[in-house]
Protein backbone atom coordinates (compact mmCIF):
# COMPACT_ATOMS: atom_id res chain seq x y z
CA UNK A 1 0.00 0.00 0.00
CA UNK A 2 2.80 2.25 0.76
CA UNK A 3 4.30 1.86 -2.57
CA UNK A 4 1.08 2.42 -4.48
CA UNK A 5 0.55 5.75 -2.41
CA UNK A 6 4.18 6.59 -3.59
CA UNK A 7 3.63 5.76 -7.15
CA UNK A 8 0.38 7.86 -7.47
CA UNK A 9 2.27 11.08 -5.96
CA UNK A 10 4.82 10.48 -8.54
CA UNK A 11 2.39 9.87 -11.44
CA UNK A 12 0.49 13.34 -9.83
CA UNK A 13 3.79 15.13 -9.71
CA UNK A 14 4.47 13.59 -13.63
CA UNK A 15 1.36 15.22 -14.98
CA UNK A 16 1.61 18.32 -13.09
CA UNK A 17 5.21 18.80 -14.56
CA UNK A 18 3.73 18.53 -18.25
CA UNK A 19 0.87 20.06 -17.90
CA UNK A 20 2.75 23.47 -16.75
CA UNK A 21 5.28 22.93 -19.42
CA UNK A 22 1.94 22.82 -22.09
CA UNK A 23 0.68 26.17 -20.07
CA UNK A 24 3.88 27.46 -20.31
CA UNK A 25 4.49 27.10 -24.26
CA UNK A 26 0.81 28.46 -24.62
CA UNK A 27 1.39 31.22 -22.32
CA UNK A 28 4.61 32.43 -24.25
CA UNK A 29 2.55 32.68 -27.59
CA UNK A 30 -0.55 34.00 -26.44
CA UNK A 31 1.49 36.88 -24.07
CA UNK A 32 3.61 37.16 -27.28
CA UNK A 33 0.68 38.02 -29.68
CA UNK A 34 -1.00 39.69 -26.95
CA UNK A 35 1.63 41.99 -26.59
CA UNK A 36 2.48 42.47 -30.33
CA UNK A 37 -0.97 43.32 -30.87
CA UNK A 38 -1.07 45.88 -28.01
CA UNK A 39 2.03 47.80 -29.47
CA UNK A 40 0.60 47.92 -32.96
CA UNK A 41 -2.10 49.55 -31.52
CA UNK A 42 -0.27 51.89 -29.73
CA UNK A 43 1.87 52.88 -32.36
CA UNK A 44 -0.47 53.36 -35.27
CA UNK A 45 -0.43 57.00 -36.35
CA UNK A 46 -4.32 58.32 -36.12
CA UNK A 47 -5.77 61.77 -34.71
CA UNK A 48 -4.86 62.32 -30.79
CA UNK A 49 -3.33 58.97 -30.32
CA UNK A 50 0.13 58.69 -28.51
CA UNK A 51 1.78 57.68 -31.80
CA UNK A 52 -0.08 60.85 -32.96
CA UNK A 53 1.37 63.27 -30.56
CA UNK A 54 4.71 61.44 -30.96
CA UNK A 55 5.38 62.17 -34.39
CA UNK A 56 4.48 64.96 -34.67
CA UNK A 57 6.03 66.95 -31.81
CA UNK A 58 8.93 64.48 -30.75
CA UNK A 59 9.48 64.88 -27.58
CA UNK A 60 13.04 65.04 -27.28
CA UNK A 61 16.31 67.69 -27.98
CA UNK A 62 17.56 67.66 -31.39
CA UNK A 63 20.93 69.33 -31.83
CA UNK A 64 22.71 69.62 -35.20
CA UNK A 65 26.21 70.30 -34.68
CA UNK A 66 28.43 72.11 -37.77
CA UNK A 67 32.33 71.42 -37.81
CA UNK A 68 33.65 73.40 -40.78
CA UNK A 69 36.53 73.00 -42.96
CA UNK A 70 38.57 76.25 -42.93
CA UNK A 71 41.30 76.32 -46.06
CA UNK A 72 44.96 77.31 -44.55
CA UNK A 73 46.72 77.80 -47.83
CA UNK A 74 44.01 78.98 -50.08
CA UNK A 75 47.00 80.84 -52.82
CA UNK A 76 49.00 77.51 -52.80
CA UNK A 77 45.73 75.87 -53.89
CA UNK A 78 45.88 77.56 -56.73
CA UNK A 79 49.31 76.84 -56.95
CA UNK A 80 49.07 73.28 -57.63
CA UNK A 81 49.97 72.49 -53.87
CA UNK A 82 47.70 70.36 -51.46
CA UNK A 83 45.15 71.79 -49.83
CA UNK A 84 45.90 72.37 -45.52
CA UNK A 85 42.54 72.10 -43.51
CA UNK A 86 41.28 73.09 -40.20
CA UNK A 87 37.95 71.83 -38.81
CA UNK A 88 36.21 74.40 -37.01
CA UNK A 89 33.12 73.96 -34.58
CA UNK A 90 31.01 72.71 -33.65
CA UNK A 91 28.38 75.07 -34.31
CA UNK A 92 25.26 73.76 -32.56
CA UNK A 93 21.91 74.47 -33.81
CA UNK A 94 18.76 73.18 -31.99
CA UNK A 95 15.76 71.93 -34.05
CA UNK A 96 12.18 72.08 -33.73
CA UNK A 97 10.65 69.18 -35.92
CA UNK A 98 6.60 70.11 -36.75
CA UNK A 99 4.69 68.51 -39.47
CA UNK A 100 1.79 71.06 -41.17
CA UNK A 101 -1.04 70.04 -43.28
CA UNK A 102 -1.42 66.99 -41.81
CA UNK A 103 -4.00 65.43 -43.49
CA UNK A 104 -5.59 61.80 -43.14
CA UNK A 105 -6.43 60.33 -46.45
CA UNK A 106 -8.52 57.00 -45.01
CA UNK A 107 -7.18 55.36 -42.07
CA UNK A 108 -4.25 53.61 -43.77
CA UNK A 109 -2.57 56.89 -45.28
CA UNK A 110 -1.91 60.57 -44.23
CA UNK A 111 -0.33 63.56 -46.00
CA UNK A 112 1.93 65.97 -44.53
CA UNK A 113 4.60 68.80 -44.93
CA UNK A 114 7.83 68.29 -42.27
CA UNK A 115 9.01 71.41 -41.60
CA UNK A 116 12.95 72.17 -39.53
CA UNK A 117 13.63 75.19 -37.49
CA UNK A 118 17.19 76.00 -36.71
CA UNK A 119 18.11 78.52 -34.24
CA UNK A 120 21.86 79.00 -33.18
CA UNK A 121 22.84 77.86 -29.75
CA UNK A 122 26.04 80.05 -28.68
CA UNK A 123 26.41 78.57 -24.97
CA UNK A 124 26.86 75.19 -26.63
CA UNK A 125 28.87 75.99 -29.72
CA UNK A 126 32.67 75.98 -30.03
CA UNK A 127 32.50 79.44 -31.81
CA UNK A 128 30.10 82.43 -32.62
CA UNK A 129 28.32 83.08 -36.43
CA UNK A 130 30.35 85.91 -36.09
CA UNK A 131 33.82 83.78 -36.63
CA UNK A 132 35.61 83.84 -40.07
CA UNK A 133 36.23 81.15 -42.21
CA UNK A 134 37.94 80.23 -45.64
CA UNK A 135 36.14 77.75 -48.03
CA UNK A 136 35.81 76.65 -51.43
CA UNK A 137 33.67 79.19 -53.58
CA UNK A 138 31.13 76.62 -54.89
CA UNK A 139 28.70 78.78 -57.10
CA UNK A 140 31.97 79.55 -58.99
CA UNK A 141 32.98 75.46 -58.89
CA UNK A 142 29.77 75.08 -60.31
CA UNK A 143 30.15 77.97 -63.49
CA UNK A 144 33.31 76.20 -64.55
CA UNK A 145 31.79 72.69 -64.30
CA UNK A 146 28.82 73.52 -65.96
CA UNK A 147 31.12 75.53 -68.66
CA UNK A 148 33.42 72.21 -68.84
CA UNK A 149 30.40 69.83 -69.30
CA UNK A 150 29.45 72.23 -72.30
CA UNK A 151 26.26 73.03 -70.53
CA UNK A 152 27.14 77.16 -71.37
CA UNK A 153 29.43 75.81 -74.90
CA UNK A 154 28.05 79.50 -75.89
CA UNK A 155 29.94 81.01 -73.61
CA UNK A 156 33.31 79.75 -73.90
CA UNK A 157 36.01 79.58 -71.83
CA UNK A 158 37.26 82.89 -72.54
CA UNK A 159 33.66 84.59 -71.84
CA UNK A 160 33.49 82.73 -68.46
CA UNK A 161 37.29 83.94 -67.97
CA UNK A 162 35.99 87.60 -68.68
CA UNK A 163 32.44 86.74 -66.87
CA UNK A 164 34.51 86.04 -63.78
CA UNK A 165 37.18 88.67 -63.98
CA UNK A 166 34.40 91.27 -64.56
CA UNK A 167 32.48 89.82 -60.94
CA UNK A 168 36.01 89.51 -59.25
CA UNK A 169 34.94 85.97 -58.59
CA UNK A 170 38.09 84.29 -56.53
CA UNK A 171 38.32 80.85 -56.16
CA UNK A 172 38.44 80.69 -52.54
CA UNK A 173 35.74 82.95 -50.23
CA UNK A 174 36.08 84.59 -46.78
CA UNK A 175 32.83 84.82 -45.27
CA UNK A 176 31.35 84.46 -41.14
CA UNK A 177 30.43 80.80 -40.12
CA UNK A 178 26.59 82.64 -40.03
CA UNK A 179 26.74 83.85 -43.83
CA UNK A 180 28.00 80.19 -44.97
CA UNK A 181 24.67 78.25 -43.25
CA UNK A 182 22.27 80.58 -43.54
CA UNK A 183 23.30 82.25 -46.93
CA UNK A 184 24.90 85.53 -48.65
CA UNK A 185 24.46 86.90 -51.48
CA UNK A 186 26.69 85.53 -54.17
CA UNK A 187 26.44 87.16 -58.25
CA UNK A 188 26.85 84.30 -59.31
CA UNK A 189 23.56 82.65 -57.67
CA UNK A 190 21.94 85.67 -59.12
CA UNK A 191 22.61 85.09 -62.67
CA UNK A 192 22.41 81.34 -62.35
CA UNK A 193 18.86 81.66 -61.06
CA UNK A 194 17.99 83.76 -64.22
CA UNK A 195 19.50 81.26 -66.25
CA UNK A 196 17.98 78.13 -64.27
CA UNK A 197 15.08 79.19 -62.59
CA UNK A 198 13.71 75.53 -61.90
CA UNK A 199 16.94 74.31 -60.71
CA UNK A 200 18.16 77.62 -58.72
CA UNK A 201 15.45 79.06 -56.81
CA UNK A 202 17.21 81.10 -54.64
CA UNK A 203 19.90 84.07 -55.27
CA UNK A 204 21.62 83.09 -52.01
CA UNK A 205 24.08 80.43 -51.22
CA UNK A 206 23.93 78.25 -48.05
CA UNK A 207 24.47 75.03 -46.50
CA UNK A 208 20.84 75.25 -45.23
CA UNK A 209 20.17 75.95 -48.58
CA UNK A 210 16.51 77.62 -48.04
CA UNK A 211 15.38 74.83 -45.83
CA UNK A 212 15.29 76.48 -42.13
CA UNK A 213 11.93 76.97 -41.10
CA UNK A 214 10.25 76.50 -44.65
CA UNK A 215 8.11 74.41 -46.54
CA UNK A 216 10.17 72.37 -49.13
CA UNK A 217 8.55 69.49 -49.51
CA UNK A 218 5.93 66.78 -48.84
CA UNK A 219 5.25 63.41 -47.60
CA UNK A 220 2.51 60.98 -47.93
CA UNK A 221 2.97 57.93 -45.86
CA UNK A 222 1.20 54.87 -43.86
CA UNK A 223 -0.12 54.74 -40.53
CA UNK A 224 0.41 51.62 -39.80
CA UNK A 225 -3.29 50.52 -39.54
CA UNK A 226 -3.16 47.96 -42.04
CA UNK A 227 0.25 46.41 -40.28
CA UNK A 228 2.81 47.15 -37.79
CA UNK A 229 5.39 46.88 -40.54
CA UNK A 230 3.99 49.60 -42.92
CA UNK A 231 4.15 51.86 -39.89
CA UNK A 232 5.49 55.38 -41.57
CA UNK A 233 5.93 53.41 -44.26
CA UNK A 234 6.78 56.01 -47.58
CA UNK A 235 4.22 56.05 -50.54
CA UNK A 236 5.41 59.28 -52.52
CA UNK A 237 7.62 62.20 -51.53
CA UNK A 238 6.93 65.97 -53.60
CA UNK A 239 4.02 63.56 -55.69
CA UNK A 240 6.19 60.87 -56.92
CA UNK A 241 6.31 57.28 -55.99
CA UNK A 242 9.73 56.80 -57.84
CA UNK A 243 12.58 58.76 -58.13
CA UNK A 244 13.97 60.07 -61.32
CA UNK A 245 17.42 60.93 -60.24
CA UNK A 246 19.37 57.74 -60.73
CA UNK A 247 20.19 55.21 -63.79
CA UNK A 248 18.68 52.46 -62.58
CA UNK A 249 14.76 51.66 -61.41
CA UNK A 250 16.15 50.00 -57.58
CA UNK A 251 18.36 53.19 -57.17
CA UNK A 252 15.39 55.38 -57.57
CA UNK A 253 13.61 53.70 -54.98
CA UNK A 254 11.76 55.00 -52.20
CA UNK A 255 12.32 52.64 -49.26
CA UNK A 256 11.22 53.06 -45.86
CA UNK A 257 10.42 55.73 -43.54
CA UNK A 258 11.29 59.76 -43.56
CA UNK A 259 14.15 58.99 -40.39
CA UNK A 260 11.54 60.11 -37.70
CA UNK A 261 9.83 57.38 -36.93
CA UNK A 262 9.88 53.14 -37.60
CA UNK A 263 7.73 50.14 -37.13
CA UNK A 264 8.30 48.03 -34.17
CA UNK A 265 9.56 45.10 -33.12
CA UNK A 266 13.17 45.33 -34.42
CA UNK A 267 15.34 42.38 -34.52
CA UNK A 268 19.46 42.13 -35.45
CA UNK A 269 19.11 40.79 -38.79
CA UNK A 270 16.75 43.25 -40.10
CA UNK A 271 17.65 46.02 -42.25
CA UNK A 272 16.31 49.70 -41.11
CA UNK A 273 15.27 52.02 -44.27
CA UNK A 274 14.58 55.05 -44.76
CA UNK A 275 14.64 58.09 -47.26
CA UNK A 276 16.80 61.20 -47.03
CA UNK A 277 16.11 64.11 -49.12
CA UNK A 278 19.78 65.66 -48.70
CA UNK A 279 21.17 62.32 -49.86
CA UNK A 280 18.40 62.22 -52.79
CA UNK A 281 18.35 58.43 -52.27
CA UNK A 282 17.07 55.52 -49.89
CA UNK A 283 19.44 54.32 -47.63
CA UNK A 284 19.75 51.59 -44.45
CA UNK A 285 21.10 50.58 -41.18
CA UNK A 286 22.41 47.80 -39.88
CA UNK A 287 22.76 46.08 -36.61
CA UNK A 288 26.13 47.59 -34.83
CA UNK A 289 25.95 46.25 -31.14
CA UNK A 290 23.57 45.81 -28.25
CA UNK A 291 23.71 48.53 -25.71
CA UNK A 292 21.92 50.16 -22.61
CA UNK A 293 21.03 53.69 -22.18
CA UNK A 294 19.62 55.26 -19.13
CA UNK A 295 18.60 51.72 -18.26
CA UNK A 296 17.15 50.63 -20.98
CA UNK A 297 18.39 48.19 -23.40
CA UNK A 298 19.42 48.74 -27.16
CA UNK A 299 20.04 48.11 -30.23
CA UNK A 300 22.37 49.81 -32.18
CA UNK A 301 22.45 50.10 -36.10
CA UNK A 302 24.40 52.27 -37.79
CA UNK A 303 24.64 53.30 -41.62
CA UNK A 304 26.65 50.00 -43.76
CA UNK A 305 30.05 51.11 -43.81
CA UNK A 306 29.82 50.02 -47.55
CA UNK A 307 26.74 51.54 -48.27
CA UNK A 308 28.57 54.20 -51.18
CA UNK A 309 30.48 51.07 -52.55
CA UNK A 310 29.78 49.97 -56.12
CA UNK A 311 27.67 52.40 -57.11
CA UNK A 312 28.57 51.68 -60.67
CA UNK A 313 26.58 48.06 -60.14
CA UNK A 314 23.46 49.72 -58.26
CA UNK A 315 23.10 52.80 -61.29
CA UNK A 316 24.30 55.27 -58.90
CA UNK A 317 26.46 56.87 -61.38
CA UNK A 318 26.22 57.49 -64.99
CA UNK A 319 29.85 56.25 -66.30
CA UNK A 320 32.39 55.65 -63.58
CA UNK A 321 32.08 56.62 -59.77
CA UNK A 322 34.68 59.16 -58.59
CA UNK A 323 35.82 55.83 -55.75
CA UNK A 324 33.80 53.87 -52.81
CA UNK A 325 32.68 55.96 -50.02
CA UNK A 326 31.67 58.72 -51.67
CA UNK A 327 28.07 59.77 -53.21
CA UNK A 328 27.48 62.18 -56.10
CA UNK A 329 24.51 63.74 -55.53
CA UNK A 330 24.98 66.37 -58.41
CA UNK A 331 21.86 65.02 -60.25
CA UNK A 332 19.39 66.45 -57.48
CA UNK A 333 21.48 69.72 -57.01
CA UNK A 334 21.68 71.32 -60.27
CA UNK A 335 24.28 69.56 -62.08
CA UNK A 336 27.14 70.85 -59.20
CA UNK A 337 29.27 67.88 -58.09
CA UNK A 338 28.65 68.36 -54.43
CA UNK A 339 29.12 64.44 -52.44
CA UNK A 340 27.89 62.74 -49.37
CA UNK A 341 30.02 60.83 -47.46
CA UNK A 342 30.83 60.01 -43.81
CA UNK A 343 32.94 62.39 -42.30
CA UNK A 344 36.45 62.43 -42.80
CA UNK A 345 36.17 60.24 -45.48
CA UNK A 346 35.59 57.49 -43.00
CA UNK A 347 34.98 54.05 -44.93
CA UNK A 348 36.11 55.86 -48.12
CA UNK A 349 38.87 55.22 -50.47
CA UNK A 350 42.17 56.19 -48.95
CA UNK A 351 43.06 58.46 -51.68
CA UNK A 352 40.74 61.20 -50.70
CA UNK A 353 42.87 61.30 -47.20
CA UNK A 354 45.85 61.47 -49.57
CA UNK A 355 44.88 64.66 -51.47
CA UNK A 356 44.33 66.43 -48.47
CA UNK A 357 45.95 67.40 -45.09
CA UNK A 358 43.77 67.77 -41.96
CA UNK A 359 41.93 64.76 -42.09
CA UNK A 360 41.29 61.96 -39.54
CA UNK A 361 38.71 60.04 -39.71
CA UNK A 362 37.54 58.48 -36.69
CA UNK A 363 34.71 55.56 -36.11
CA UNK A 364 34.04 56.63 -32.46
CA UNK A 365 33.14 60.27 -33.37
CA UNK A 366 32.20 60.33 -37.29
CA UNK A 367 29.69 57.31 -37.67
CA UNK A 368 26.19 57.38 -37.94
CA UNK A 369 24.73 55.68 -35.35
CA UNK A 370 21.31 55.42 -33.69
CA UNK A 371 19.74 53.46 -30.89
CA UNK A 372 16.72 51.95 -31.03
CA UNK A 373 14.39 50.37 -28.17
CA UNK A 374 13.87 47.29 -30.47
CA UNK A 375 9.98 46.35 -28.99
CA UNK A 376 8.87 50.11 -30.08
CA UNK A 377 11.67 50.79 -32.39
CA UNK A 378 11.83 53.85 -30.67
CA UNK A 379 14.92 55.72 -30.78
CA UNK A 380 16.44 56.95 -27.81
CA UNK A 381 19.17 58.73 -29.27
CA UNK A 382 21.31 59.10 -32.08
CA UNK A 383 23.86 60.60 -34.32
CA UNK A 384 23.07 61.07 -37.74
CA UNK A 385 26.66 62.24 -39.10
CA UNK A 386 27.38 63.44 -42.84
CA UNK A 387 29.89 65.47 -45.01
CA UNK A 388 29.38 67.43 -47.89
CA UNK A 389 31.94 67.98 -50.08
CA UNK A 390 32.67 69.28 -54.30
CA UNK A 391 35.04 68.45 -56.37
CA UNK A 392 37.47 70.82 -57.20
CA UNK A 393 38.65 70.20 -61.07
CA UNK A 394 41.37 71.49 -62.94
CA UNK A 395 40.52 72.87 -66.34
CA UNK A 396 43.65 74.23 -68.74
CA UNK A 397 41.97 77.08 -70.41
CA UNK A 398 39.96 78.37 -67.21
CA UNK A 399 42.36 80.62 -65.21
CA UNK A 400 41.16 80.23 -61.69
CA UNK A 401 41.78 76.28 -62.28
CA UNK A 402 44.31 75.94 -64.36
CA UNK A 403 46.89 75.44 -62.15
CA UNK A 404 44.83 73.58 -59.71
CA UNK A 405 45.18 69.48 -58.80
CA UNK A 406 42.08 67.96 -59.31
CA UNK A 407 40.50 66.97 -55.22
CA UNK A 408 37.04 66.45 -53.80
CA UNK A 409 37.32 69.25 -51.59
CA UNK A 410 35.20 68.50 -48.22
CA UNK A 411 33.25 71.81 -47.34
CA UNK A 412 31.20 70.73 -43.88
CA UNK A 413 29.97 67.74 -41.94
CA UNK A 414 27.09 67.69 -39.43
CA UNK A 415 25.91 65.92 -36.86
CA UNK A 416 22.60 65.65 -36.08
CA UNK A 417 22.05 64.60 -32.44
CA UNK A 418 18.96 63.11 -30.89
CA UNK A 419 18.40 61.98 -27.17
CA UNK A 420 14.26 61.65 -25.88
CA UNK A 421 13.36 63.38 -22.54
CA UNK A 422 13.41 61.59 -19.56
CA UNK A 423 9.71 61.16 -18.87
CA UNK A 424 9.74 58.79 -22.26
CA UNK A 425 12.87 57.01 -21.66
CA UNK A 426 11.44 55.79 -18.40
CA UNK A 427 7.58 54.81 -19.95
CA UNK A 428 10.25 52.84 -22.90
CA UNK A 429 11.56 51.19 -19.56
CA UNK A 430 8.17 50.35 -18.52
CA UNK A 431 6.96 48.95 -21.45
CA UNK A 432 10.75 46.76 -21.74
CA UNK A 433 9.85 45.51 -17.73
CA UNK A 434 6.83 44.03 -19.02
CA UNK A 435 8.16 42.88 -22.17
CA UNK A 436 10.68 40.81 -20.04
CA UNK A 437 7.82 39.77 -17.50
CA UNK A 438 5.88 38.33 -20.46
CA UNK A 439 8.84 36.47 -21.47
CA UNK A 440 9.92 35.69 -17.99
CA UNK A 441 7.04 34.10 -16.75
CA UNK A 442 6.90 31.32 -19.37
CA UNK A 443 10.44 30.01 -18.62
CA UNK A 444 9.63 30.06 -15.15
CA UNK A 445 6.60 27.80 -15.35
CA UNK A 446 8.40 25.93 -18.06
CA UNK A 447 10.89 25.23 -15.41
CA UNK A 448 9.42 24.00 -12.49
CA UNK A 449 7.63 21.87 -15.05
CA UNK A 450 10.42 20.70 -16.25
CA UNK A 451 11.84 20.25 -12.55
CA UNK A 452 8.48 18.49 -11.23
CA UNK A 453 9.27 15.88 -13.98
CA UNK A 454 12.69 14.97 -13.23
CA UNK A 455 11.89 14.84 -9.25
CA UNK A 456 8.96 12.84 -10.22
CA UNK A 457 10.76 10.05 -13.23
CA UNK A 458 13.78 10.01 -10.19
CA UNK A 459 11.31 9.11 -7.21
CA UNK A 460 9.72 6.32 -10.07
CA UNK A 461 13.30 4.72 -10.79
CA UNK A 462 13.75 5.46 -6.87
CA UNK A 463 10.83 3.38 -5.88
CA UNK A 464 11.57 0.77 -8.78
CA UNK A 465 15.29 0.00 -7.33
CA UNK A 466 13.70 -0.06 -3.96
CA UNK A 467 10.76 -2.29 -4.74
CA UNK A 468 13.59 -5.09 -6.47
CA UNK A 469 15.63 -4.75 -3.80
CA UNK A 470 12.58 -5.35 -1.16
CA UNK A 471 11.62 -8.06 -3.13
CA UNK A 472 14.74 -9.92 -3.59
CA UNK A 473 15.19 -9.80 0.22
CA UNK A 474 11.97 -11.50 1.23
CA UNK A 475 12.69 -14.03 -1.61
CA UNK A 476 15.95 -15.07 -0.11
CA UNK A 477 14.48 -14.97 3.70
CA UNK A 478 11.23 -17.74 2.02
CA UNK A 479 14.39 -19.21 0.35
CA UNK A 480 16.43 -19.61 3.55
CA UNK A 481 15.03 -22.29 5.75
CA UNK A 482 14.12 -24.86 2.90
CA UNK A 483 17.60 -24.98 1.83
CA UNK A 484 18.82 -25.82 5.50
CA UNK A 485 16.25 -27.93 5.79
CA UNK A 486 16.99 -29.87 2.36
CA UNK A 487 21.18 -30.14 3.46
CA UNK A 488 19.60 -31.51 6.80
CA UNK A 489 17.73 -34.57 5.11
CA UNK A 490 20.76 -35.12 2.89
CA UNK A 491 22.69 -35.37 5.85
CA UNK A 492 20.67 -37.86 7.44
CA UNK A 493 20.40 -39.58 4.60
CA UNK A 494 24.10 -39.74 4.42
CA UNK A 495 24.55 -41.48 7.75
CA UNK A 496 21.54 -44.14 7.39
CA UNK A 497 23.56 -45.45 4.32
CA UNK A 498 26.89 -45.75 6.11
Amino acid sequence: MKYRKISCLNFVLLLSGLGLISTAVITYFFSESMVKKKIHENVIIQKNSSAFKFWTDPPATIYRKYYLFNVKNPQEIERGEKPQLDQLGPYVYSEKWEKHHVEFLGPNEVRFSPVVTLKFEPSLSAGLETDKITFLNIPAIGMIEQTARSRFKELGPALVNSLLAFLGTKLFETKTVGELISGYEDPLMKLAKTFLPRVIKDDKFSLINGENGTEWQNYTMMTGYDSAENVAKIISWNGVEKLNFWYSDNANLINGTDGTFYPPFLTRNKKVYSFNPDMCRSYHLSYLKENKIDGVNTYDFHLTPDIFYDLEKEGFCEDTCLGNGVLNISSCYGGISGYISQPHFLNADPKFLTDLKGLSPDQSIHDFVIHFEPTTSVPLGGNIRLQISFYLLQHDKINLVKNVKPVLFPIVWFDEALALDADTRNQLKTVAFYVRIVTIVPIMISTIGGFLITFSIFKIFKNLIENKKERFSTQNEFDGPINETSNLISANETRSYN
